[in-house]
C-alpha cells in the first residue's frame, strides 16, 4: 500500500515546499500495478487505479478530477476516485491526474498503467498430484505454475481449470479428452491458454490402474410418459464383473455438455450393480452412449439408448393485474392471475424488485384462491414502500409477470447509502464472522451478491446493532465451500430501492483504503505442500470388516514443516460412492465438492492430528476413499497417496441405495369393501432392510394431499418384515360426515422417500421445477424407487362410474380469522403468534385431513409457513388453529402480510384468501405491524455439531454481545454455570471445554447483572462414537447337525390356557387360540398377543461386565443410532431395566439356601461384532475347588433359528441369546441343589403423585408352545419380558429345571409406579461336570398400557386408565449375566424427586451385587 505517500504530502505542505491545496495518492495495491487481460479471447487489459485526494485547506470544494474518474465515496477532506485505462497488451501509459479548481489546476499526480500478457516461455512447471482418478474430482491433477495470482486465468478445452491460490491450479479433465485418449498413454498432456499468443503445454504423468471390466445384464427402464424436467423417470442398470475397485463408466448425449456417471447400488465384490437416470435437457428423443475402460486404460464404446423427454410442465398462470392497498398505514399490493392451463402441481418460482434473486420456490397451496386444477385464480399480497427511488419494477411469478410503477408508489429522489466498513474474523474451523457496518438517510434494505455463483442476502435478518439508519450486519460465512470470490461485485439497496455497487477488488471506504468488499477465505502460506508433507498416516482400525455394521474409526495424520499446519483447520470427509451420495455431492454438473466435514484435532503431545468417524456399512469393499480439505479447492485425495496410507474394509455385501418398489397393484373399492381406492405397494430391500419413509399422493383436480408413513410396523399384517413387504395405500373417497358423495378425478403419487436402516434413500419428485435443475438434489443419479415399474402404475383413475357427484363450484368460504398478535417485536423472545380460523362449504363440506396454511409475506416475498391442524369439524363448517414463531428480524420495518390458502371441499374445488380478501371480511390480522426490534435480547438459533468427546461449539443467532453467562445442563447433573471469555461477538460465540457426555445437554445464555435478559435454551445432542470394533471370528466349515441328545428326565409341558385378550388374542392378525392358549402371529407376542416386535440398532456392547445399553426409538426419534435423534428434544424421561445375576445360592434338599456366592466381578472379550464372552471365577467358603461361570451374548438382526436342548427356538429380529456355562461346583450333600438367582427391574423417573399410570408384575407359563415360564414387570406401557425355559444342559443331558419367584425371601425395593422389581431363581438338579443354560430376549412394544385390571397392580389414580399407545419396550430375559439400561426419550420434565427415586433403586441394586 502506498498510504505513506499522504503522510509525505502533508508533511511537504508543512515545510512550504508544496503550495497545493491538494494532494493526490495512488493507493493502488501492489498487485493490481500491473494489468492483464481478463479473458484469454481479449489482446487488452483493463488497468485500474485508485486515487486518493485530500483537500488540505478545506478553503476550496473539488469541481472535478483531470481526467475523468469514477467517484467512490469521500468523507471530510478526503475523496476516493477510481480511474479505469484500457490498454493493449504490451502498452504503458503514463497518467497525470490535476485537480480543477475554479478553472485552477491544483495538485499533481504521476500514474504508470501497465498492459502484459503471461509469457509462457518463462513459465515453469512443478507437479504437485499427478493423473489420478477419484470418485469426486474425477481424473484430475495439481500443478504449480510460476504465474502470479492476478495474471489471466488460463482456458482450455478438454479441462477446468480451479485457481487455488499461492500459483498453484487443480486440472479436473474433461470426458472429452479422457474419453478418446490413446491407449496405454503414460502422461496426459493438454493445452492453457493465456492469449492467443501464449499457450502453455502441460504434461502430467497417469496413475494407471490396469482395469479389466466387463458388463453384463444390461436392463433399460424407461418411462413412455416421462414429463420434461422430470426429476426421476426410468434409468440404465447393469452389472459389472470389473476385477477393480473402481471401475471407470460414462454415459453421454450430444445434445448437451454433461456427462453422467454410473453409481454402484448393490451386489458382491466383483459382481456390483450400477444404476444411471439420465437428465432430459430437450424435449424429444435423446441418445446416450455409454462408455466403459477397457484394460489399455482407454475407453471403448459399449452401447447407445434412446429415452424420449414429452414437454408436459408448462405454467399454470395468464395476465396478471395488481391492485394497491394503502387505505392504512400498512402499504401492501395484491397480483391476482388467471390461469390458462391446467395445473399439475409444478412449483412456481415467484420474485420482487431484483433482477439476479433467484427467488422463492412454492407449491399449492400458495397463491391459489378459487377454482380447480382445470381453472383457477391466483392472488397474492405483499408488503411494499409507499415510495420508491425507482420508475417501475418486475413483479414475478413463473414465466407470468407485471410492472409494478409509480401508480402504487409515490418516485421520489434519494442519496446513496455506503458501507463504512468491512470486517472478517475466522471464529471457528472454516466460518468467517463478516461484520459489516454501513448507513443510510432512509435504511438500509439489505445487501447482496453473488459469491462461486451462490446468492446471498444480508438483510434486517442479519441487523445485530444499531438500526437500519446506521447499523452493524453480521454474517457468518463459510471460507472453505464458498471462499473468497473476487469477480462479482455487491451493493447495497435502500428502502427508497436506491443501491450503491461495490466491485469486490475496490477500496470503498478513505478512512480505511485496504478495505474491499470480498468475502473472505481460507487462505494458506505459499510454502504449503500437503501432498509433499503430509506423512505418518495410520488407523485406529484398518482391515475393517464393515458387513452389516457401521463402525466408528479414528485417523492420525502429522506433517513435514508441521508449524505450517498446526492452526490449520483440516476437514476430513469420506468419499466412497455411499458417502458421496449421503452428501448429496455430484459433479456431473456442477464440478464443486462441498461435503460436510469432520475436523481434524492436533495432539500436541504426541505431535500428531486425529480425526474421528464412522465407516459406512455395506459399502463396496477395497480401499475407503477419504480427503482432506485446508482452503477452497485445496482438497488432497487419498488415491494420490501411497498404499501403505490407505484404509481398507471388508465388505460381504454392497448396499448403497435406498429400497424399491417391486411390484405396485391398483385397488378399487370392491377391493377394500369401502368407499376407499389406493395401491398395495411391495417394498423391498434384501440386505439393510427398510427403515422407514413416506409416500405422498395427490388429486389431479383439487390437489387435495395424503400422507403415509411407511415403516415395517405399518405393513399389511402377516406380509412379511423389513427386508420385503407389503404395504397399503388407502385413499377415501367420500366424506363419513355427510352424504355428498365423490367427484371423479386421477390420482397421483408425487412423491416417494425409502430410507434403509442405514441411511440409504431412495427419492422420486413427479415434478421437476425448472429451478431445481441446478440443485445438488436435482442432480444426483439417485434411484428412483419405482423405477422397475412402469410409470402409469403410479396414477388411479377415479371416474364416472366409481364417482358420479356433480363438482361443487361454490368454494369454501371463510367465517372467522383472528391472530394472537397483529404487532411484535421481531427481536424479542416472544415471537410466537396463534392464529384461529373457521371455514365453511354449506354445499359439499370441507374435506377431510386437508390442512390449510397460513403464508407471513414480507417485502421481498419470503415467507413463513404455518400448517393448521384440524380443532373440530361438522359436516358443513371445521375449525383450524396454527402457532409460528417467526424468526428474528422477519419482515422489518415494514411488516408482513398474512394469507392462507388450501380449503378443499369435497365437490372438487378449493378456496384461498389472500390480505385483500382477509381485510374485505373484517378480519384485522391480514398484516402483522412490525412496532420494534430489540437489539440486545439474546437468541440463539442453531450450534455447531459434536461429538460424544466432548470439545468446542459455535452457536450462532443475535444479541450475544449483552451477555456474560453461560449455563449448561449436562443429562443427570446439576446446573453448570460459566463466565463467558474471549471474544463476543453480536451473532456469534465461541464456547469451549464442553465435557464429554453420551446424553443430550442444553445450553442458555444469560446476563448476571440483568436475570431477565436470558436467551431460549437450546438443546444439543452429540454424535456418539465407540470405539469397540473387533475382528469377526472366521466362520468354521459346516457340519453335520449333532444329534438329538439324550434327555435325563421328561422335560414338563406347560398345561391348557384360556386364551386371553379383546378381541381373542389380539384378533385374527395377531394370534390364534389354541388348547394351551394364544399362538402370537410374528411381530406379535405375549400371553394375549398384545406386545409387538420391535427392532432397534444392536446394542453397543460393555467391556467391563455383561452387560449392555439398548437405544430404543422414541416418540421423537428417541436415541436410535440408526435414525439420529431430534437435536430441540424437551427435557427426558429415564426408563431403566435392570436385570443381573445376583448370586448362586446352594439350596439343601428342602429348598433352603445355605450358601450364596456373589458374582461380582468379570473378564471381558469380544469374539465379533455381535457376539461377547464374560468369564468368572468364584471361591466356595470351605472347598478347596473353584467354579467358572461364563456368558455368551449373541445378537440377532434378522429372524434364525437356533437348536437348544434338542428343543428349536425362533430368534427373532433384534434379539439377544444369552448361553450361561457353569463349571463343576463342590455340592455340600448329593442332596442339595445349586441356583442362579436373578434380579429383574423396571423403574422410570416420572412423579409418583402427578403422573396418571400404573405398574404391574405377573409370572406364569408360555402359551405358545416353548413349554416355559415369563415374568412381566411394566410402567404403563413399557415392560420387561422374561421366557425362562424349563429345560438345561446338564452333564450333556437335556434336564428339566424349575423357574421360581422368590419375592417374598429376597429383600426388593418398594414397589410402585413408577418401580418394580422381581428375582427368581433358576434351580439346577445336583449334577458332577457342567450345566449349560440358553435364554434369550427379545425387544417389545405394548400395546395396552398398565391399568388398575393389571395383575399385581400399583395406580397412581383410581381411574387406572390407559394412554394411547407410545413407543415402548418389553425386555424378556432368563439365566444370564447382564444389567440392561434401556432409555426412552419423552416431552415430560423431571423433578428432583425422580432423581432420588433413580439413585436409591441404582444403589440398591448396586449392593445385592
Amino acid at each position: 500500500m502506498k498510504l505513506f505517500y499522504l503522510f509525505f504530502y502533508i508533511l511537504l505542505i508543512n515545510i512550504g515546499f508544496i503550495k497545493s491545496q491538494f494532494i493526490l495518492t495512488d493507493i493502488t495495491p501492489n498487485n493490481k500495478l500491473i494489468s492483464y487481460p481478463q479473458y484469454p479471447s481479449q489482446s487488452i487489459c483493463g488497468g485500474e487505479h485508485y486515487i486518493l485526494v485530500n483537500n488540505s485547506t478545506q478553503q476550496s470544494n473539488i469541481n472535478q478530477i483531470i481526467p475523468p474518474s469514477f467517484f467512490i465515496t469521500s468523507s471530510g477532506d478526503f475523496t476516493l476516485y477510481n480511474h479505469y485505462e484500457i490498454l493493449n497488451i504490451g502498452e504503458t501509459k503514463n497518467i497525470i491526474f490535476t485537480i480543477n479548481d475554479n478553472n485552477q489546476t491544483n495538485g499533481y499526480l504521476n500514474v504508470s498503467y501497465i498492459c502484459k500478457e503471461v509469457d509462457v516461455s518463462l513459465v515453469t512447471i512443478d507437479i504437485i498430484q499427478e493423473v489420478t482418478w477419484s470418485d469426486n474430482f474425477k481424473y484430475s491433477s495439481i500443478v504449480r505454475l510460476n504465474v502470479p495470482d492476478e495474471s489471466t486465468m488460463p482456458e482450455c478445452e478438454f479441462a477446468t481449470i480451479n485457481k487455488m491460490g499461492n500459483s498453484q491450479y487443480r486440472i479436473l479433465y474433461s470426458e472429452v479428452y479422457y474419453l478418446n485418449i490413446a491407449p496405454n498413454s503414460s502422461i496426459w498432456e493438454i493445452d492453457l491458454k493465456y492469449t492467443s499468443n501464449q499457450v502453455l503445454k502441460v504434461s502430467v504423468p497417469v496413475k494407471l490402474s490396469n482395469p479389466i471390466i466387463s458388463i453384463t445384464d444390461i436392463e433399460e427402464y424407461k418411462w413412455t410418459d416421462l414429463e420434461f424436467h422430470a426429476l426421476y423417470g426410468g434409468g440404465i442398470v447393469f452389472t459389472s464383473n470389473s476385477s477393480i475397485q473402481r471401475p471407470i463408466y460414462s454415459f453421454l448425449t450430444v445434445t448437451s455438455p454433461y456427462y453422467f456417471t454410473p453409481k454402484p447400488m448393490s451386489g458382491v465384490k466383483g459382481k456390483i450393480k450400477y444404476y444411471l437416470s439420465p437428465m432430459p435437457f430437450i424435449m424429444g428423443g435423446q441418445n446416450f452412449t455409454f462408455y466403459s475402460q477397457k484394460e489399455d486404460n482407454s475407453f471403448k464404446n459399449d452401447f447407445i439408448s434412446t429415452f424420449d423427454f414429452q414437454v408436459k410442465t408448462t405454467s399454470p398462470l395468464g395476465p396478471s393485474t395488481v391492485f394497491h392497498d394503502n387505505t392504512t398505514t400498512s402499504n401492501f399490493i395484491t397480483v391476482k392471475f388467471n390461469g390458462y392451463s391446467r395445473y399439475n402441481f409444478k412449483t412456481l418460482t415467484c420474485k420482487f424488485k431484483k433482477m439476479f434473486d433467484p427467488g422463492f420456490n412454492y407449491g399449492f397451496p400458495f397463491g391459489f384462491i378459487n377454482g380447480n386444477n382445470d381453472n383457477n385464480q391466483m392472488s397474492i399480497s405483499t408488503p411494499i414502500t409507499p415510495k420508491s427511488s425507482q420508475a417501475s419494477f418486475s413483479w414475478n411469478c413463473d414465466d407470468s409477470y407485471v410492472q409494478v410503477d409509480q401508480s402504487v408508489y409515490e418516485i421520489v429522489k434519494a442519496s446513496q447509502g455506503k458501507i463504512t466498513s468491512v470486517e472478517r474474523i475466522n471464529i471457528f474451523q472454516f466460518l468467517f464472522l463478516v461484520v459489516f457496518k454501513a448507513e443510510d438517510d432512509v435504511g438500509v434494505k439489505y445487501i447482496d451478491g453473488i459469491v462461486d455463483n451462490f446468492y446471498l442476502r444480508f438483510g434486517s435478518q442479519n441487523l445485530v446493532s444499531g438500526n437500519n439508519l446506521n447499523g452493524i450486519w453480521e454474517h457468518v460465512h463459510d471460507g472453505a465451500n464458498l471462499g473468497t470470490d473476487t469477480q462479482n461485485s455487491f451493493s447495497l439497496t435502500n428502502e427508497l430501492d436506491l443501491s450503491m455497487t461495490y466491485p469486490s477488488t475496490w477500496p470503498f471506504s478513505v478512512t480505511n483504503p485496504d478495505q474491499t468488499m470480498f468475502l473472505p477465505g481460507i487462505q494458506l502460506n505459499n510454502t504449503v505442500n500437503y501432498y509433499k508433507d503430509i506423512k505418518d498416516i495410520s488407523f485406529l482400525f484398518n482391515n475393517v470388516h464393515v458387513t452389516n455394521q457401521s463402525v466408528d474409526n479414528i485417523m492420525y495424520f502429522t506433517f513435514d514443516n508441521i508449524e505450517n499446519y498446526k492452526n490449520l483447520a483440516i476437514g476430513f470427509s469420506l468419499t466412497d460412492p455411499k458417502s458421496l451420495k449421503d452428501s448429496r455431492i455430484q459433479i456431473d454438473i456442477n464440478l464443486k465438492y462441498n461435503p460436510n466435514y469432520n475436523f481434524a484435532k492436533w495432539d500436541e503431545s504426541n505431535s500428531r492430528f486425529s480425526v474421528m468417524f464412522k465407516m459406512p456399512a455395506n459399502t463396496v469393499p477395497g480401499v475407503l476413499d477419504w480427503t482432506l480439505t485446508f482452503a477452497k479447492y485445496n482438497t488432497l485425495i487419498n488415491t494420490a497417496l501411497p498404499d501403505n496410507y490407505q484404509l481398507n474394509i471388508i465388505s460381504e455385501n454392497i448396499d448403497i441405495v435406498g429400497p424399491v418398489v417391486t411390484k405396485i397393484v391398483k385397488k378399487s373399492q370392491s377391493d377394500f369393501g369401502t368407499p376407499n381406492v389406493g395401491w398395495l405397494l411391495t417394498i423391498e430391500d434384501e440386505i439393510n432392510g427398510l427403515l422407514n419413509g413416506y409416500i405422498t399422493v395427490k388429486g389431479g383436480l383439487d390437489s387435495s394431499v395424503y400422507n403415509f408413513s411407511i415403516s415395517p410396523s405399518t405393513a399389511v399384517r402377516g406380509s412379511g418384515d423389513k427386508w420385503k413387504a407389503d404395504y397399503l395405500i388407502s385413499i377415501p373417497l367420500q366424506d363419513t360426515l355427510n352424504n355428498y358423495g365423490c367427484i371423479a378425478q386421477d390420482y397421483y403419487i408425487v412423491n416417494a422417500n425409502l430410507g434403509d436402516t442405514f441411511g440409504n434413500v431412495n427419492n422420486y419428485m413427479a415434478i421437476l421445477e425448472q429451478q431445481t435443475q441446478v440443485s445438488p438434489l436435482g442432480l444426483l443419479s439417485v434411484v428412483n424407487p419405482f423405477y422397475l415399474l412402469p410409470y402409469e402404475s403410479l396414477t388411479l383413475s377415479v371416474d364416472n362410474t366409481t364417482c358420479s357427484t356433480a363438482l361443487d363450484t361454490s368454494p369454501p368460504t371463510l367465517i372467522s380469522f383472528t391472530a394472537s398478535k397483529t404487532t411484535i417485536d421481531v427481536g424479542s423472545q416472544d415471537r410466537s403468534i396463534t392464529f384461529n380460523f373457521k371455514a365453511q362449504d354449506l354445499e359439499s363440506g370441507l374435506k377431510n385431513n386437508q390442512s390449510p396454511v397460513i403464508y407471513l409475506i414480507d417485502e421481498n416475498l419470503a415467507s413463513v409457513e404455518c400448517i393448521s391442524t384440524i380443532v373440530s369439524r361438522t359436516d358443513t363448517d371445521a375449525e383450524y388453529s396454527c402457532t409460528v414463531e417467526v424468526p428474528a428480524g422477519f419482515g422489518h420495518p415494514l411488516g408482513f402480510t398474512v394469507s392462507v390458502y388450501g380449503f378443499i371441499n369435497n365437490g372438487g374445488y378449493y378456496s384461498g384468501f389472500s390480505s385483500d380478501l382477509l381485510k374485505s371480511m373484517g378480519s384485522d390480522a391480514w398484516f402483522i405491524t412490525i412496532d420494534q426490534f430489540s437489539m440486545d435480547i439474546p437468541i440463539i438459533k442453531s450450534s455447531t455439531g459434536i461429538t460424544n468427546q466432548g470439545g468446542d461449539i459455535l452457536l450462532q443467532g443475535r444479541g450475544f454481545s449483552s451477555v456474560d453467562t453461560i449455563n449448561i445442563v449436562y443429562f443427570d447433573a446439576p446446573l453448570e454455570s460459566q463466565s463467558i471469555k474471549g471474544n463476543k461477538y453480536n451473532s456469534a460465540l465461541l464456547i469451549t471445554g464442553i465435557k464429554p457426555t453420551n446424553q443430550s445437554f442444553t445450553i442458555q445464555l444469560l446476563n448476571s447483572l440483568q436475570p431477565t435478559k436470558k436467551s431460549n435454551t437450546l438443546t444439543i445432542t452429540p454424535e456418539l462414537y465407540f470405539f469397540n470394533y473387533t475382528d469377526p471370528v472366521p466362520t468354521q466349515p459346516p457340519t453335520q447337525p449333532p444329534t438329538q441328545p439324550p434327555t435325563k428326565s421328561p422335560i414338563p409341558t406347560n398345561p391348557p390356557q384360556k386364551c386371553l385378550g379383546n378381541p381373542e388374542c389380539g384378533g385374527e392378525n395377531q394370534g390364534v387360540c389354541t388348547k394351551s392358549g394364544c399362538v402370537c402371529i410374528s411381530p406379535y407376542y405375549g400371553k394375549d398377543c398384545s406386545s409387538k416386535l420391535l427392532e432397534v440398532v444392536p446394542p453397543k456392547i460393555n467391556g467391563s461386565t455383561p452387560s449392555l445399553e439398548i437405544p430404543i426409538p422414541g416418540d421423537n426419534g428417541g436415541s436410535s443410532t440408526t435414525t439420529g435423534g431430534d437435536p430441540n428434544l424437551p427435557s427426558q424421561i429415564i426408563y431403566k431395566s435392570l436385570i443381573s445375576i445376583v448370586s448362586l445360592r446352594e439350596l439343601d434338599f428342602n429348598g433352603n439356601p445355605i450358601k450364596t456366592i456373589p458374582l461380582n466381578t468379570w473378564s471381558f472379550k469380544e469374539i465379533n461384532s455381535n457376539t461377547s464372552r464374560y468369564d468368572t471365577t468364584v471361591s466356595i467358603d470351605g472347598k478347596n475347588e473353584k467354579v467358572n461361570v461364563t456368558t455368551t451374548m449373541q445378537w440377532f438382526s434378522k429372524t434364525s433359528t437356533v437348536t437348544f436342548a434338542g428343543q428349536q427356538l425362533t430368534m427373532n429380529p433384534s434379539s439377544i441369546k444369552f448361553n450361561v456355562d457353569i463349571t463343576t461346583y463342590p455340592f455340600s450333600s448329593a442332596l442339595n441343589q445349586l441356583q442362579l438367582v436373578m434380579s429383574a427391574t423396571l423403574l422410570s423417573t416420572g412423579d409418583n403423585s402427578n403422573d396418571d399410570i400404573c405398574s404391574s408384575k405377573s409370572f406364569g407359563d408360555t402359551t405358545n408352545g416353548d413349554d416355559s415360564n415369563f415374568i412381566k414387570l411394566q410402567i404403563d406401557d413399557h415392560s420387561v419380558y422374561g421366557r425362562f425355559l424349563k429345560r438345561a444342559m446338564v452333564d450333556d443331558l437335556v434336564v428339566s429345571v424349575d423357574n421360581v419367584l422368590l419375592d417374598d425371601s429376597m429383600n426388593t425395593i418398594e414397589s410402585n409406579t413408577h418401580a418394580q422389581q422381581s428375582y427368581v431363581g433358576i434351580i439346577i438338579p445336583h449334577y458332577s461336570n457342567s450345566v449349560s443354560i440358553d435364554p434369550d430376549f427379545s425387544i417389545l412394544i405394548d400395546q395396552n398400557a398398565a391399568s388398575q385390571s393389571s395383575e399385581n397392580s400399583i395406580c397412581s389414580k383410581k381411574s387406572g386408565l390407559t394412554k394411547g399407545q407410545i413407543a415402548g419396550i418389553a425386555i424378556g430375559a432368563a439365566g444370564f449375566a447382564t444389567v440392561i439400561v434401556v432409555s426412552i426419550v419423552y416431552s415430560v420434565h423431571k423433578t428432583k424427586k425422580n432423581k432420588k427415586l433413580a439413585d436409591s433403586i441404582s444403589n440398591k441394586l448396586g449392593s445385592l451385587n
